[in-house]
Order: structure tokens, then sequence, then C-alpha cells
């Protein structure tokens, strides 16, 4: 399930990122989008709406694995920049 949300991410709906903190361990984001990467400025709203949420996970949700543990070796390999909300 983690490595199919990961192949889903910057789609619409949800899906996960992998990289690293400063400190270089593994850090997954379960990212929500209400619209596909590129098409954010195309959502004309009165009111504020997100477009992009970002929320932290240190356990697999459906597996409960330890993440930073299980992808500390492999983040960078996993890091996608272009998916990343900067702000």
């Amino acid at each position: 399930m983690l490595e199919g949300n990961y192949g889903e991410a910057g789609k619409r709906g949800a899906g996960i990122l992998v990289g690293a903190n400063c400190e270089g361990r593994a850090v997954c984001t379960l990212q929500f989008r209400a619209v596909e990467k590129g098409y954010e400025k195309s959502v004309i709203s009165e009111n504020l709406v997100s477009l992009v949420l970002h929320v932290g996970m240190r356990y697999c949700p459906w597996c409960g694995r330890d993440l930073e543990r299980w992808y500390d070796a492999v983040a960078d390999a996993l890091y996608r920049s272009d998916l990343k909300i900067t702000y």
C-alpha cells in the first residue's frame, strides 16, 4: 500500500513522499492534493481553500513499520523535489 501511494504523489488524492530531514534521517509525508500538480492556479474560489496538505508519518498506517528505520538507507534515492511544497 505504501509503495502504491508513493506512486500516486503529485496526483489528485493521497500520495506518499519520502525524503531526508536536516540530520539526513528518512522522513515520510502523507500528501493530499485537491487537484493534480500543475493545476493549482486553475482553482478559482472566493474562500480560502487548501489545495495541498502534508502530514508527517512516523509509522506505516498499513503495517505499523517504523518508516525512518525502514527507509533511512534509501531516502535520498526516493526523494522527489518537484513534489515537495515550498513556502
